[in-house]
């Protein structure tokens, strides 16, 4: 095994026994530079285009902007060339992955938040959001969907990918039911698929949500 696979075997390592939010900072900060290569070309990471494509489809084509939540270096970022009707920004609580997210020269504006604590925008904000890698191991649970929710407008998409790990343990499953139920979201998809090329099985749920 070379230096480079030890490396990135390593940091899939730690984004797997992350607990806490500087366990989490700190795995990010060491991993921005090499994330893209790690996820993509080593692991075959499809989720976040698959996602990005989900939701793009979804919305009508008519100018639209959507926040990528939990953004990250810009993996889930929706093809400006396939959808010049959409102006994207992005969110993620690393500076130094926003860093490399800026480099794609895609993003309209780039934000520095922690979703464990409430939003510095104005609610009603987007039309559409879209969050992949960001609901998993030792990230945030499902108390930031109310503020999520406040950002988005009515009638917006939230598209994304919760993690099967955490599914129920941090209260997605009770909490989609929940709004569901009540008329505040509409699930216009909810299906179990995997995240790489190869997965044997699937690691997680990808999400379409409408809010009523």
């Amino acid at each position: 095994m070379s230096s480079a696979d030890k490396s990135a075997e390593n940091l899939l390592s730690r984004a797997y026994g992350v607990e806490t939010a500087q366990q989490s900072r700190r795995l990010y900060r060491d991993w921005a530079a090499t994330y893209d290569r790690t996820m993509l070309k080593g692991l075959g990471y499809v989720s976040p285009r698959r996602a990005a494509r989900m939701l793009a489809d979804a919305l009508p084509i008519r100018p639209a902007v959507v926040l990528d939540v939990g953004c990250g270096t810009g993996l889930a970022t929706i093809e400006p060339a396939r959808y010049p009707w959409l102006t994207i920004d992005g969110l993620d609580f690393s500076p130094e992955m926003l860093t490399v997210a800026a480099r794609r020269g895609i993003y309209r504006a780039l934000f520095a938040a922690d979703l464990n604590r409430p939003l510095r925008l104005p609610a009603h904000r987007y039309d559409a959001l879209i969050c992949t890698g960001t609901f998993t191991h030792g990230h945030v649970g499902a108390g930031c969907l109310p503020e999520l929710f406040r950002i988005l407008r009515p009638g917006g998409r939230f598209a994304g990918t919760i993690h099967r790990d955490v599914y129920e343990p941090l209260g997605f499953a009770e909490a989609i039911g929940r709004m569901a139920s009540s008329g505040k979201i509409r699930v216009e998809r909810h299906e179990a698929g995997g995240y790489y090329a190869g997965s044997a099985e699937p690691e997680g749920y990808y999400f379409l949500w409408r809010k009523s």
